[in-house]
């Protein structure tokens, strides 16, 4: 039983590492489940076996980072200090906008959560982008002013990601000009944000 079980952890770390180097080689388009089963030496249906499709294969090589990046996050959401609420959504985000920047593979697969094909590695990769959102709307719970109600945090948040999204989009099709980057085109848009949610949590209630 122990011989099974090391065999078949070495097939799935032979088909990770061959796909992470054709991948980082070649891109993950164009690479297909044959080039990996054959790069990795077993057979295809062994791919298929160990990750379902080429999706959940991405996703698992990327978790151990997206693991890191929310553990990051959780570490910067327990810091307890007076910093704006701008300058503590940067810190939050700029890791996950760093990797997805560095890593367009795993920025399109953030990206197509409602299109992916749901298996184990892809599940799990997306728990833990949505820990993101929920990390964002617990930044907006504690502002300097008084926490907004759950509801209002959450939408706010959702209105980040928005953003977030729309500035990976931008970084991953190559459509911004320097000197923009993504940090600035983010940072622009959160001051913009930030100020609107603002300007409404302290807008007087006239629906009396």
């Amino acid at each position: 039983m122990k011989l099974r079980q090391s065999r078949s952890r070495q097939t799935r770390e032979q088909i990770l590492g061959a796909a992470r180097e054709l991948f980082a080689r070649q891109g993950y388009e164009p690479t297909s489940i044959d080039q990996i089963a054959s790069a990795a030496k077993v057979a295809k249906s062994s791919v298929f076996a160990h990750f379902g499709d080429k999706a959940n294969l991405l996703a698992a090589l990327g978790l151990a980072e997206i693991e890191k990046l929310a553990e990051a996050g959780k570490a910067e959401i327990a810091r307890t200090d007076d910093r704006p609420l701008g300058e503590r959504l940067r810190a939050l985000l700029w890791p996950w906008l760093s990797y997805f920047c560095r890593e367009h593979a795993f920025a399109g697969l953030y990206l197509s959560q409602s299109a992916l094909t749901r298996g184990p590695h892809t599940e799990a990769f997306l728990d833990l982008c949505r820990v993101l959102e929920d990390q964002i709307a617990e930044l907006f719970r504690n502002p300097s002013q008084g926490p907004p109600s759950a509801e209002r945090a959450l939408l706010l948040a959702r209105g980040v990601q928005a953003l977030f999204h729309e500035v990976i989009v931008f970084e991953i099709s190559g459509w911004l000009a320097p000197p923009e980057t993504a940090e600035i085109m983010l940072s622009q848009l959160l001051d913009v944000w930030i100020a609107g949610a603002e300007q409404t949590a302290t807008r007087p209630d006239t629906s009396a």
